[in-house]
């Protein structure tokens, strides 16, 4: 495993002998019970958005289970044993249901040619990463893209909405990263509305549409 710094949401940790020496908020029973039983198993915590009173030394950590219960977990990050980026699809579209893998093989491919890297999360990563079953008939597929031109944008939002519209295929969800570090759902983007829901590194707010546009002209092709 690397270890990425800094670590952002949807990168994914797995946690040294002594964690809970570095809990900085207290665990229900419960919940404790709950993280010792999957940590014992090596198997990883996903890192979500930090709190605006959060410090660099502070970590937000989420444990999603199969039957989609949530547990948040605040550690320092000297609790961090190692740590590795979002899976690509590459790495998992083999794995995934037999149905699902033409479009996920598309969409791999989609993003070879337009040289947006295609990153999973949500059900299919933490079957992938834990071994355990968490992908039903019903389950979406979440995906992470991270263009640098917004001309790879809008490509990449018709040909997400072209595939979307494939009868009996996959419900294909997830997030654009922008290039200041921020992530809406591709399709609010795809809506193109005034103002969007974008997720930041440390909360979530309204954005105007001409804003993220510039942030891509802004960077370098």
């Amino acid at each position: 495993m690397t270890c990425p710094e800094p670590l952002a949401r949807h990168h994914w940790v797995r946690l040294d002998a002594d964690w809970e020496r570095h809990l900085r908020s207290p665990l229900a029973p419960e919940a404790r019970e709950q993280l010792l039983a999957w940590w014992a198993q090596g198997r990883p915590f996903v890192v979500a958005r930090a709190d605006a009173a959060d410090t660099e030394e502070e970590l937000r950590l989420g444990l999603a289970l199969p039957d989609k219960r949530r547990i948040a977990l605040h550690v320092g990050r000297a609790a961090v044993l190692s740590s590795r980026p979002p899976l690509a699809l590459r790495e998992v579209w083999r794995t995934a249901p037999e149905s699902w893998r033409p479009v996920l093989r598309h969409l791999h491919f989609l993003g070879e040619t337009l040289g947006v890297p295609v990153g999973v999360f949500g059900s299919l990563a933490w079957e992938y990463l834990s071994g355990v079953k968490y992908v039903r008939p019903d389950s979406d597929v979440d995906l992470l893209f991270s263009p640098t031109r917004w001309t790879d944008v809008e490509r990449l939002l018709s040909a997400l909405e072209a595939t979307s519209r494939t009868p009996g295929g996959v419900r294909l969800d997830g997030e654009v990263l922008l290039p200041d570090g921020g992530a809406v759902a591709w399709r609010e983007l795809a809506s193109r509305p005034h103002r969007l829901l974008v997720k930041g590194p440390r909360g979530a707010g309204l954005r105007a549409w001409k804003e993220l546009t510039a942030l891509f002209a802004e960077t370098p092709a």
